[in-house]
């Protein structure tokens, strides 16, 4: 036998600190092998595993558990002759390696090549180091007398800067294990994984299959991503939950407990809300969740799957609850005032969700909080018809909006129609900021963790902007006409149906909820990355400007374009659209500033 690189010695103390850690935890009585040391060796770029190839001849910085077990390097391979007997869990023998830290959220991959003298199996896991068995990941192999190469992807459900890759080889009678090649790499941030992503698409598609109002789509995507926040903050302990953060604890040993999967809990989290929304729909989440399943990471197994599954549903739930009595469900019949100025049916539609502003927030005190001064500063009807500025806003409709326009341009005719999406079959307003949000985040390359966060942001204001729209819309006095109803004598908006029939939204024009929406989705971004200077290429849903992409410079960008679309469009005022910013930047600046703080 090849004797060992380099002199035994007495465990250091921070060694005998991580390796106490680890007696405490699985409750061992044994005391364990000192470890061998020797000079430093190197790890391959993007590898954390040093001396992963033994090509220096060196076991260092491998130890093993017990004394009866060797380790050498032979013909660049590490050697381990186990100590048995068969009677012993797996992790009475290990062979192990400290020196390196993983990050919550981070995908990695593990590979390493191994093979036995005899049939036996092979453990191995990425844990704590004080709770080693909270593992990352954790996976058992069958080996023969042909070595063969094993590789298993995982995100890290935890962030530690002192983990451990473990070899358990207990449970077995003595043979030789032979190990090489091991790689532990952390992995580019791929968006075909990301949960947050996948069920943000999927709520998307529901959209585009339900007709639904603007004001309960953004209630929706709050809900669902209030949930798929709290079970990543619930499972990672990284941020602060919107809800609920759900106790994940780690009793037993490392034989049955293993820390829960993160896109596991994610995918519980989704399902359960989108069920609990959709299913009087005729929806059905069955197969988005099966294809879930086949998008996680090659190293998660079903004890994991299992944990995550029970924290998801815990997020799903309290995230549900939160929302069982918010008035969202409730309001009668809209009145119309009956005067000239005020709101009235322009195509036969009742007024769409006129309680909406009564609705409770969900980070608002009220919908009232950010409530704009009337248009024009109008004290009534009377008195806003009276103002110049009115009649000048009315005649800019009239010129830039109409269907048959001749100063509009064909750049503001792509703008109008780029951010309408009003019609069933598109993703709606909220959609719209949704994909632009995802387009970004592709962009910036964000985890999990940060699209966790960024959506859920996004979400929770575009959530209070519609009530606080709403509420401008409705519980004010003065419920605006619409700009066909004030131009009148068969002038018609430029905004139309799939048939090219024009009409209005079924609601008051002041304020904008386009422009609100805009205004929080903008102030949410603007403070998530630090700048206003991300440019990105804008994409839409709308059927008059299929295919349309837009170069927007930054997030004030592509909200003004958005807020000024509705003036093209015919269907609003320069001041629903101004206003509507306004509110909807103090909705946004709000949210970030007292929700899922990091």
């Amino acid at each position: 036998m090849t004797p060992p690189i380099g002199p035994r010695h007495p465990t250091s103390a921070r060694q005998l600190r991580r390796l106490l850690g680890m007696v405490l935890a699985v409750l061992l009585a044994s005391t364990l092998a000192p470890l061998v040391r020797s000079a430093p060796a190197s790890a391959a770029p993007g590898n954390l595993i040093l001396n992963g190839t033994f090509d220096n001849g060196s076991t260092a910085p491998w130890w093993t558990r017990l004394a009866a077990t060797s380790t050498t390097v032979d013909a660049g391979q590490l050697r381990i002759r186990t100590a048995g007997p068969a009677s012993k869990p797996t992790w009475d023998d290990l062979v192990g390696h400290f020196e390196f830290g993983v990050t919550a959220g981070q995908p990695y991959r593990l590979q390493f090549d191994a093979s036995a003298d005899v049939s036996r199996t092979l453990r191995a896991s990425v844990s704590r180091v004080n709770t080693p068995f909270t593992s990352a990941v954790d996976q058992t192999v069958a080996l023969t007398t042909t070595m063969r190469r094993f590789t298993f992807d995982f995100t890290s459900p935890f962030g530690d800067p002192q983990a451990v890759l473990l070899f358990h080889l207990g449970a077995h009678a003595a043979s030789t294990v032979r190990l090489d090649n091991i790689a532990l790499t952390p992995l580019p941030i791929d968006p075909a994984t990301d949960p947050i992503l996948y069920w943000n698409g999927i709520l998307l598609d529901t959209y585009r299959a339900l007709d639904l109002p603007p004001t309960a789509s953004s209630r929706e995507a709050a809900i669902l991503h209030g949930a798929m926040h709290d079970a990543v903050v619930s499972v990672t302990g990284v941020g602060n939950p919107y809800r609920v953060r759900v106790p994940v604890s780690y009793p037993g040993t490392m034989d049955n407990v293993v820390a829960p999967s993160l896109h596991a809990a994610v995918d519980r989290a989704a399902f359960d809300v989108l069920t609990a929304l959709y299913a009087d729909d005729g929806l059905s989440f069955d197969q988005p969740l099966a294809r879930a399943g086949t998008r996680r990471p090659s190293g998660v197994n079903a004890a994991e799957v299992a944990r995550g599954e029970t924290v998801g549903a815990a997020a799903a739930a309290a995230n549900l609850q939160a929302r069982a009595n918010d008035g969202s469900g409730g309001g009668g019949p809209y009145l119309p005032d009956g005067v000239d100025g005020s709101w009235r049916p322009t195509n036969g539609k009742p007024a769409v969700t006129p309680h909406w502003g009564l609705v409770t927030p969900f980070a608002l005190t009220t919908g009232r909080q950010f409530r704009p001064g009337p248009p024009a500063g109008a004290a009534d009807y009377g008195s806003l018809l009276g103002k110049q500025e009115y009649r000048d806003q009315v005649q800019e409709v009239r010129d830039y909006g109409g269907r048959t326009s001749s100063l509009r341009t064909a750049d503001q005719t792509q703008i109008a129609f780029f951010w309408a999406n009003d019609l069933k079959g598109t993703y709606k307003p909220p959609g719209q900021l949704f994909a632009h949000t995802r387009i970004v985040a592709e962009q910036r390359k964000l985890d999990i963790l940060a699209n966790a966060r960024l959506f859920g942001l996004v979400a929770l204001a575009l959530a209070d902007a519609a009530i606080a729209a709403w509420d401008a819309k409705y519980q004010t006095p003065i419920d605006l006409w619409r700009p066909e109803s004030a131009i009148g004598g068969g002038w018609e908006p430029l905004s139309q149906d799939e048939l090219g029939v024009s009409f209005s939204p079924a609601f008051p024009a002041y304020i904008s909820g386009h422009a609100t929406f805009a205004g929080a989705w903008a102030a949410v971004m603007r403070r998530f990355f630090g700048t206003d200077t991300i440019s990105f290429d804008a994409t839409t849903d709308d059927p008059h400007a299929r295919g349309v992409v837009r170069h927007l410079t930054g997030f004030d960008h592509a909200a003004r374009e958005n807020a000024l679309s509705r003036i093209y469009l015919g269907v609003h005022y320069r001041f629903d659209a101004d206003t509507g910013l306004a509110t909807g930047d103090s909705v946004g600046a709000y949210v970030y500033a007292n929700r899922l703080r990091p």
